[in-house]
């Protein structure tokens, strides 16, 4: 897992790879071809095995973001990776994410988003559901709130993401509507990150 981190805080895209990537459009590529793809960069040695690894998760992470986003009616789907040692989140996948709201979570220093007497900010062990962030006055969203509302959310519900039995992120729904979301929607949501958690 800390490969992945590690991948994903430092890889950036060379000019020769962004101009094969973006003569390809992943909604109508299916997996295998993307994949193979990045095994061709990498034996071209046009990327190295970290980006291979980081090109890799977020194809996949950034599918699954999709899928959530269309079942989920008009909400925005993000994961989240945890740098445990640094107290840092990393944007794994966010692919209808707001530019600006992706600038500011990307290697955010989440250490004011720790409780007292806990290790972990709380969206890392606990589901946490905020239906109206103008209001709320739990830490995070007070952490978090003025680039929230700049970026037009006004809703959210985070679900801790796990990996070979250890927390490694989260998943976040982000609604531009003050919402009370359903049991059947957390239940959903809860459903689907099992899919990442299973691969």
């Amino acid at each position: 897992m800390e490969e992945i981190i590690e991948s994903m805080k430092h890889y950036k895209l060379s000019k020769e790879i962004k101009k094969i990537l973006a003569q390809i459009h992943p909604m109508n590529k299916g997996q295998t071809d993307l994949s193979n793809l990045f095994e061709k960069l990498y034996h071209a040695d046009l990327i190295g095995m970290q980006e291979k690894l980081s090109l890799e998760t977020r194809m996949y992470l950034n599918q699954y973001c999709l899928a959530m986003e269309e079942k989920s009616n008009g909400m925005l789907c993000v994961v989240y990776l945890y740098e445990e040692n640094e107290k840092r989140l990393w944007l794994g996948a966010g692919p209808s994410m707001p530019g600006s709201y992706k600038e500011y979570s990307h290697g955010l220093d989440v250490k004011l988003d720790i409780l007292g007497g806990s290790e972990v900010p709380v969206y890392i062990r606990n589901v946490l559901i905020v239906d109206d962030i103008y209001r709320s006055e739990d830490l995070v969203t007070l952490n978090h709130k003025k680039a929230m509302l700049e970026d037009g959310f006004k809703s959210y519900c985070c679900t801790p993401l796990g990996y070979q039995d250890k927390m490694i992120g989260f998943t976040v729904l982000f609604s531009d509507q003050q919402r009370d979301f359903t049991d059947y929607e957390i239940d959903m949501f809860q459903d689907n990150r099992n899919q990442i958690e299973a691969s």
